[in-house]
């Protein structure tokens, strides 16, 4: 299950119709031992010996260490899709309700990247027209590999790329940027004007991306893109270039 304690949090509601009916043979479910639980406004942060995670409140319920919590759901690393404490209902979908949910809220996230690209595509048209050739050709040929990529992840590559060039044009040599990689974040900062918004992924990406800049520039082309670790080369449309 989903257990960060930054999971989005659904707000409690009536059990459906539906999900009245399917509670009752509903065997798609783990328990864990209640050790602890924070008052957040409102939501309760459930502490238990699985994880942790946030839970809408019910009126004139408060949960109790020593209680069992049910988590409803496929396990470890999928959604959690209804949560009871002592067969007291916090929150319940079916598996049918859940992925209708599930379906709303990607069509949602879609319209928004949609409108944004939409928003930003000529800033964005205009850093790609100032990437190096070999930069220009990479991003090119994920926009060839996936039709819906510019939307969808161009943002981050162009952003990479351009980090990728400032640590290059800084640092000439491949020892230089790894000397620059094992810096502290205040010192790398001083040293090159980058974006403080960087993850541990982008950053990753963009001083390998720099390293094979100055050293062998035909495989930056080449390299994989930059969130193909997380989302895979198939939907990114990262291919092996021939």
């Amino acid at each position: 299950m989903k257990t960060r304690k930054e999971t989005a949090v659904i707000k409690w509601s009536p059990l459906t119709k539906q999900g009245k009916e399917y509670i009752t043979q509903d065997t798609e479910y783990k328990e864990a031992n209640l050790i602890s639980v924070k008052d957040n406004d409102d939501t309760w942060e459930l502490n238990t010996d699985m994880g942790s995670i946030l839970c809408p409140k019910r009126e004139k319920y408060t949960p109790q260490a020593g209680q069992i919590v049910r988590f409803y759901g496929k396990g470890f690393g999928y959604t959690v899709r209804g949560i009871s404490i002592e067969d007291v209902i916090f929150y319940y979908r079916t598996p049918e309700e859940a992925a209708a949910d599930h379906a709303a809220w990607c069509k949602a996230e879609e319209d928004k990247k949609k409108a944004v690209f939409k928003k930003e595509k000529k800033n964005m048209d205009a850093v790609f027209n100032a990437l190096p050739p070999v930069f220009q050709q990479r991003v090119e040929r994920f926009r060839q590999g996936n039709p819906d990529f510019r939307w969808e992840f161009e943002a981050y590559e162009l952003f990479c790329c351009t980090e990728a060039i400032k640590i290059a044009e800084k640092f000439k040599t491949v020892a230089a940027i790894d000397n620059f990689r094992q810096m502290p974040v205040d010192a790398q900062m001083k040293m090159v004007n980058m974006s403080n918004g960087h993850s541990g992924n982008t950053f990753g990406c963009a001083t390998l991306l720099a390293k094979l800049y100055v050293s062998e520039p035909e495989l930056v082309v080449k390299l994989h893109g930059a969130l193909t670790p997380l989302v895979g080369c198939e939907a990114y449309g990262c291919r092996l270039y021939t």
